[in-house]
């Protein structure tokens, strides 16, 4: 099976979606042909050469992966899923500090899913992304990471806190003397709320922004050669709001919780 095999799976787009189509169960003729849009003509020509390498067998109407055909797919779907989430957003991923997503993460990066990206436009430029706002309002839970100060910030997320939902922030040091230094009541009346928790983060001084919610997540990486641009990418997928639960939770790890910021002699 030599790299004719890697061609075959890899030079058709027909193909590699049968095969992957086919790992959900078996389909017959008419369903992958449904499922792909394509004519009966189309397909069966491509089924057949699955067939005869041994990926694809037929039980009488009805087709289905061979054992061999499943690790293929099940070792493909990976790489594939990985190539659809970096490529619908290319040129966000080559222009980020993707190394502040920890490996683990990064290696499962495929699990974002198809995601979209957010921006301030130019007549919201000085108030928060009105879609980041919008579904961190319908959140029933939220953790967030802020990488970065915006003076909105603390009244907004006071505001969630105090409408019971669970909510936890983990701040770099630098932002929480800002929020601290100015924002000292807003803080407080924060902290006194049972459902809400604050952290810091010591070293976390370029960490992504998070936004790991029950509803969505959304993540925004500092850019390699500008400065941080409150560009998000945003995806809702399951398998996403895991991904993003995640790296919140390595970065809350990484930080201690406060409680009182009396404690701390930013003033």
């Amino acid at each position: 099976m030599e790299n004719n095999l890697l061609d075959l799976i890899l030079l058709s787009e027909k193909r590699k979606n049968v095969l992957l189509l086919l790992l959900e169960g078996p389909k017959d003729i008419e369903t992958i042909k449904k499922a792909l849009s394509a004519s009966a003509t189309a397909v069966q020509p491509q089924v057949k050469k699955l067939k005869e390498q041994h990926l694809v067998v037929q039980e009488k109407n009805l087709y289905k992966l061979s054992e061999i055909g499943r690790v293929v797919v099940e070792k493909m779907k990976p790489l594939v899923d990985t190539l659809a989430v970096l490529e619908e957003n290319s040129d966000y991923w080559a222009e980020r500090e993707v190394n502040e997503i920890p490996p683990f993460l990064l290696r499962r990066i495929n699990e974002l899913g198809h995601c979209t990206i957010i921006e301030p436009k130019m007549d919201y430029m000085f108030e928060l992304v009105p879609e980041y706002v919008k579904n961190v309002r319908l959140a029933k839970e939220l953790k967030a990471a802020i990488s970065y100060f915006h003076p909105l910030f603390p009244s907004f997320f006071l505001e969630i806190a105090e409408k019971g939902i669970p909510i936890s922030i983990v701040l770099p040091e630098p932002i929480l003397k800002r929020w601290v230094e100015d924002y000292r009541e807003q803080t407080e009346q924060y902290l006194k709320k049972e459902n809400a928790k604050l952290f810091v983060c010591m070293d976390c001084e370029r960490i992504p922004a998070i936004v790991a919610a029950d509803n969505f997540m959304a993540m925004a990486l500092f850019p390699k050669s500008t400065v941080f641009d409150r560009k998000y990418v945003i995806c809702f997928e399951p398998d996403s709001l895991v991904w993003g639960k995640e790296l919140y939770d390595y970065y809350e790890q990484r930080s201690e919780q406060i409680k009182d910021i009396g404690k701390y002699s930013y003033m």
